[in-house]
């Protein structure tokens, strides 16, 4: 079992590195091995909306900066685990570009869900069990709140967890939900 742990290098803090060791930790106990990426600034470049990666490319996005052995490693692992800044009730750029390049692994037509938003048909049978963690040094109940709503809104298939600063409720809500591979739409 692989779990795949992708920080932004950009807003280092002392709780984002403990959180990081205990993510480590936890998986590690559990059995997962564990491949990490830190981007830094202007390590990806923002998506183009070329769709290249639909129609040239198919799978695979067609700039070469480091995406594809993201996408890759998100592809082949179980879970992948999204530490991220929140700012402004968001993902920081660096953590956008990541998300928003993640396309290739989608496919060009669009499944209606059941609130009746729209988002890509799945490319795959099945992809990583997806998890947000948002970390901030003061975040406001309605920064927390908006940073579920719109990881939510971008997939449906995933696990958002704020931090409070308290390790056992991080350790809770991962025990809480499957760390394998999903099926279907994410």
């Amino acid at each position: 079992m692989q779990a795949y742990l992708i920080s932004d290098g950009e807003f280092l803090s002392p709780r984002q590195k403990q959180i990081k060791q205990q993510l480590t930790e936890y998986f590690t106990a559990k059995g997962f091995s564990i491949l990490e990426k830190t981007l830094e600034r202007d390590s990806l470049a923002f998506c183009r909306g070329c769709f290249d990666c639909w129609v040239k490319t198919p799978g695979e996005c067609i700039m070469k900066d480091g995406i594809v052995e993201i996408n890759r490693a998100c592809m082949t692992s179980d879970v992948v685990v999204y530490l991220c800044p929140v700012i402004f009730g968001q993902f920081s750029a660096n953590m956008k570009y990541a998300i928003d390049r993640w396309l290739p692994n989608m496919l060009p037509f669009f499944i209606t869900r059941d609130d009746g938003s729209t988002m890509h048909s799945p490319r795959y049978r099945d992809y990583a069990a997806q998890v947000f963690i948002g970390y901030g040094e003061t975040l406001s109940p309605e920064e927390s709140q908006l940073f579920i709503d719109i990881n939510k809104k971008h997939r449906s298939n995933v696990t958002v967890i704020i931090d409070e600063r308290d390790n056992d409720k991080i350790v809770s809500a991962l025990n809480a939900v499957s760390l394998s591979r999903v099926g279907g739409a994410l």
